[in-house]
């Protein structure tokens, strides 16, 4: 009798001589890096007009605010390399991306500078920090050979984010300026 391991081991090799599973990796992880758009950027970039309006903040606080939060979680990403290092990529990607969920949902309650700041270094520890940290270690434990071909179609994860933050810029811009006419 073959224990469910055995036997799990077994197909995974089978389907592996035909279809390097590397290469679904490096979609998921494609994906993976496109749903970290909200801790980018350019994403932001597209609300401050609104953020500004609904807080009472002025162009200069919000930078302020989301240059500290930038600052914060970026000193807070060896934590999270530690974390990668002992509990694995995959357990910490499912992680990372259940807070990122959680914390794009509570950002959206953000009442004042501290509460925008807090969000901001939730977004951005979370979205850019953590999660392209942890896309790319997943698609480099994959590819040794093709290693920069592959980490370089993982980014055009990020290209679409660009690109779907630009069309949403618009839509805003719109949106706004609807009034006016």
């Amino acid at each position: 009798m073959t224990s469910p391991s055995r036997l799990r081991n077994t197909i995974f090799h089978a389907l592996q001589r035909r279809f390097f599973y590397g290469w679904t990796i490096l979609g998921v992880a494609g994906l993976g890096i496109f749903a970290g758009g909200p801790g980018q950027s350019h994403t932001f970039s597209v609300f401050v007009g609104p953020i500004g309006r609904d807080l009472g903040l002025s162009n200069a606080e919000i930078a302020s605010a989301y240059g500290l939060a930038t600052l914060g979680a970026a000193l807070c990403l060896p934590t999270m390399g530690r974390l990668v290092d002992r509990y694995g990529t995959r357990r910490m990607s499912v992680v990372v991306f259940c807070l990122l969920g959680l914390a794009c949902m509570l950002f959206g309650a953000a009442a004042g500078v501290l509460s925008l700041s807090l969000g901001f270094a939730a977004l951005r520890f979370l979205g850019q920090g953590s999660v392209m940290l942890n896309c790319a270690n997943l698609v480099a434990q994959w590819f040794s050979r093709r290693r920069g071909f592959a980490l370089s179609l993982m980014v055009l994860g990020f290209g679409a984010v660009l690109a779907l933050g630009m069309w949403l810029a618009i839509a805003i811009w719109r949106a706004d300026h609807r009034d006016d006419d």
